[in-house]
């Protein structure tokens, strides 16, 4: 791929979703309810002890709001990427009840829709975040 510039196709494969976040979501989406806590993850606690870890991988991915607790990394290439690392806001349970909450009043029902209905997946974003702010400590 040429750096110094973008095809309509390089830009589908660079946006496309990863693998493992597409057959989370999907699990999450079709059972329409939160998960809670998962202490069977391997992971688990990844970001704070008691998180909800029904998004896992995030709907709203990047969401660029370092309020979150997101943040910008740079790459041993010298590029950035969007760090969820200690993003809490999307683990609080409130959070994760309203999201599947507007999610299911909305009809965001596969993951498709999260990828082609990202007009409506920032307004949700932008709703639930003021209206369940992210906190300056967990």
């Amino acid at each position: 791929m040429n750096p110094d510039f973008i095809s309509p196709q390089d830009f589908e494969l660079l946006a496309a979703m990863h693998p493992l976040a597409y057959e989370y979501l999907k699990k999450v989406l079709e059972a329409k309810k939160v998960v809670g806590r998962d202490e069977s993850c391997d992971y688990y606690p990844c970001h704070f002890p008691g998180h909800d870890c029904t998004w896992c991988f995030c709907p709203f991915y990047p969401c660029e709001d370092e309020q979150t607790g997101g943040e910008w990394v740079k790459r041993k290439d010298g590029s950035l990427i969007w760090g969820c690392s200690d993003c809490y806001w999307i683990h609080r349970a409130d959070v994760a009840e309203a999201i599947m909450v507007a999610f299911i009043v909305c009809g965001i029902e596969r993951v498709e829709d999260i990828e082609t209905r990202a007009g409506e997946i920032k307004k949700i974003f932008l709703l639930i975040r003021e209206k369940y702010p992210p906190m300056s400590e967990k």
